[in-house]
């Protein structure tokens, strides 16, 4: 339908009310706002501040000189003017030769280089207003952890060669070579069979295992040593064994520590020995375990405690502090990745929000490349289909809206078709795989690391789609096509190439998602819909709001934006015709020209990110974000008619939208059969296109007021003022009144001469927030 344009325009709304409930008195009437056009003044202020998106994609300018000084900087260089002149792209080529010395930037640039031609300007462009910034936090992050690395392999080389009992070079030659080179030093110089025996057994090996010597293999090689020693002792008495295990045992505890064992250890007594640990290790915040228990072992009075401790106390300190360590990084890295989550969500970039969540939700390993290289590698959110953020795909044969089944997001749920609500369970991010060009992972909104796959790998006919936890398998990738002729989407999924399909082409609520033949038939397509417009997507190509209780808001083919309720086009912010409506970061509507030229805007930029709302009684409202105010609204929406003479509302018959069935009083239910709009002409209209009319426009006393196709003719319009309790019909000049006093359920409705009693005065109860 293609209505002709409205002359009011909506004024904001503020929050709704906390209940609804009837009026007690008469509101003053709605004034009439006439329509902003696009003026000068208007175009600028739909440009204004993050407007500046041009509907989320790309302006398609170059950076400017300062945004390219200030990348460069980043690395400590002062860019040349020649450089300045040089292309987005020039420019990180340029970066990228000049980077050796930052190589998660070089990183970084390498990517950007690499991204297909569609989207190198644009990715170019990100780089050098924000990538660059990233990656230099990044290298700065890495320099520290690799400053951190060599001091762990310093204290590992230390240690291993206090195990093996060699005394460290002055020089300190010994802690520079590589881990192979320790081995053989070891293999060269240690006394004991066992340790030698150890190290040649890994001087060929794989560096793991060279490593795992050193860290572990020396330790137990050279407790082993102190077993043989035992046992050849064996015939010296229980004396010797006991002072050879005693040695073994501080040289192994010293060992932890980094220290070699001399003589002068060896013959302290057992406190004095802790004593000396604990005021080796009492201000290293690395070793805060093993001094927390040597201070512990010296308060006791009891040998036993202090030689347990040299036993064993001490290694499983050590354990304990190797824990903390470990769990303190893989923290900190936890709270990087969710900080970068939390400025994406800020900035509304939805698929680094998705791929940060998937990071989190797995081990420290997907945590950590998240950080070093992950956030690097995701695609734009302009890349994602049908648009930006998360749409419902409702099936073209059905209706009914893809979704999990019982809205479980359980690692096998079936994925069905099911009545289609305003529930982000049922909302869907078709995000880029990265370095692809045409293939995508079917993302639920709710939980991000959820995605449709395939219930086994197969190419059979029939194979279940399910929900799982996102692992990158072919079977989780989709490609897309439209039908020639139509704006709806077929997914393909990867693995054998099969279509979504709606099981036996049941237009029923449950039925399954299986894959389909490669015949392409209504139940396979499937078009993007949508409760709500959230910040930064757009309404274009054949996607639609929906209430899901009858209304529909969509850019027709024509290029004009309509909010219809049922058939019936209720409303249009003019004449304008443009390619897509933008809710655009600042707060602002506006209507995009296919070239980018604004034509229509609600004037609300300023408000930041807000979401535009299709609400349950039709009526079209922008909530801001921050604290859910409503800046915006069209003032029109669905309401009951209450009689002051019984308190009960108009309905329409058992449900009968059809022509000529008279209306008559029930109590109030807030069934859609008492749901009416009222519109600036006056008219009312139900479902199915129909409104309240004079039968046949007959100006006789008792002619029933009916439903009758909607036609603009005066016998469909009672006044201009929804809040005038007297309902005149303009034609007629009679009044809506309840026949004969009627108080009871079921007594009709007719048109009589106006008198004002209580049969024909009416107040309208309304579920909107009163406008601003």
């Amino acid at each position: 339908p293609t209505p002709s344009p409205t002359s009011a325009k909506p004024a904001p709304v503020a929050a709704a009310p906390p209940a609804i409930r009837p009026l007690t008195s008469v509101p003053p009437p709605i004034s009439k706002a006439k329509v902003a056009q696009p003026t000068a003044q208007s175009t600028k202020a739909a440009l204004s501040g993050a407007a500046a998106e041009a509907a989320a994609v790309d302006d398609g300018l170059p950076t400017d000189e300062l945004a390219k000084v200030r990348a460069a900087r980043e690395i400590g260089i002062e860019p040349e003017p020649w450089v300045l002149g040089q292309t987005d792209r020039n420019f990180v080529f340029w970066i990228w030769q000049q980077s050796a010395g930052y190589p998660l930037i070089r990183t970084a640039a390498e990517l950007t280089l690499s991204t297909d031609l569609a989207t190198i300007d644009a990715a170019c462009k990100q780089f050098i207003l924000h990538g660059i910034f990233d990656a230099k936090i990044a290298d700065d992050a890495k320099k520290i952890s690799d400053e951190a690395a060599a001091r762990a392999a310093r204290d590992l080389k230390r240690a291993a060669y206090a195990a093996a009992g060699l005394t460290l070079d002055t020089e300190g030659r010994m802690l520079l070579l590589s881990e192979r080179d320790a081995v053989i030093e070891i293999w060269s110089r240690a006394a004991g069979a066992r340790v030698k025996a150890a190290a040649a057994a890994v001087i060929n090996g794989t560096p793991a295992q060279q490593h795992e010597f050193l860290s572990t293999g020396v330790k137990a090689a050279a407790e082993q040593d102190v077993q043989d020693a035992i046992a050849a002792a064996e015939a010296a008495g229980a004396a010797e064994q006991a002072r050879l295990a005693r040695r073994g045992a501080m040289t192994a505890a010293a060992a932890i520590i980094g220290f070699v064992a001399d003589e002068g250890k060896l013959a302290m007594t057992d406190d004095n020995f802790i004593r000396w640990v604990w005021q080796v290790v009492d201000t290293d915040a690395n070793r805060i375990e093993i001094s927390a228990a040597a201070e512990t072992a010296l308060r006791s009075s009891n040998p036993a405690d202090w030689r347990r401790f040299i036993d064993t106390g001490m290694r499983e300190a050590d354990r304990r502090d190797l824990d903390r360590e470990l769990a303190e990084a893989e923290a900190a890295h936890r709270q990087s990745a969710n900080n970068i989550k939390t400025k994406a969500a800020a900035d509304g970039e939805d698929n680094l929000v998705t791929a940060a969540t998937q990071a989190l939700a797995g081990d420290v390993g997907a945590v950590r490349n998240f950080l070093t290289t992950g956030r690097y590698q995701v695609p734009p959110d302009s890349t994602n289909r049908p648009s930006a953020k998360s749409w419902q795909w409702t099936n073209l044969n059905s209706g009914k809206c893809l979704a999990a089944e019982g809205d479980s997001l359980t690692n096998g749920k079936a994925v069905v078709q099911a009545n289609c609500a305003d529930n982000v369970k049922q909302r869907w991010l078709a995000m880029r795989v990265y370095g692809s060009t045409d293939l995508y992972r079917i993302i639920n909104a709710s939980d991000r690391t959820k995605c449709v796959s395939l219930a086994s790998p197969s190419t059979d006919l029939g194979i279940k789609f399910v929900i799982r936890t996102c692992d990158g398998q072919t079977d989780q990738n989709f490609r897309y096509n439209k039908p020639a002729g139509g704006d709806n989407y077929v997914w393909l999924n990867a693995f054998g190439g099969r279509p979504i399909y709606i099981l036996g082409g049941s237009k029923d609520a449950g039925a399954g998602a299986v894959t389909g033949s490669a015949l392409i038939t209504a139940v396979h397509k499937f078009y993007p819909t949508n409760t709500e417009l959230q910040a930064g997507a757009e309404l274009s190509d054949a996607k639609a709001l929906n209430s899901h209780l009858g209304h529909t808001l969509q850019l027709q083919s024509d290029g004009k934006i309509v909010l219809s309720k049922g058939p019936k086009a209720v409303w249009t912010p003019g004449a304008f015709t443009g390619a897509r409506l933008t809710n655009q970061r600042d707060g602002n509507l506006v209507l995009y020209r296919a070239d980018g030229t604004p034509v229509w805007a609600s004037g609300t930029h300023g408000n930041g990110p807000s979401t535009l709302k299709l609400q349950k009684d039709g009526n079209l409202v922008l909530y801001r974000n921050e604290n859910g105010k409503a800046t915006w609204s069209i003032d029109i929406f669905d309401m009951t008619v209450v009689s002051h003479l019984n308190g009960k509302c108009l309905t329409v018959p058992d449900g009968r939208f059809e022509d000529a069935a008279q209306l008559e009083m029930r109590t109030c239910t807030g069934s859609p059969s008492q749901q009416f709009m009222w519109l600036p002409n006056g008219s009312l209209v139900s479902f199915n296109s129909k409104c309240v009319d004079v039968w046949g426009s007959n100006p006789a006393d008792g002619t029933p007021i009916v439903l009758y196709t909607c036609n603009d003719t005066g016998a469909q319009r009672f006044g201009s003022d929804p809040f005038d309790p007297l309902m005149t019909n303009n034609e007629t000049g009679k009044c809506m009144t309840v026949a004969h006093n009627n108080a009871a359920d079921g007594a009709k409705v007719h048109q009589w001469l106006c008198h004002r009693g209580p049969s024909q005065l009416w107040r309208w109860v309304f579920h909107s927030p009163p406008r601003a």
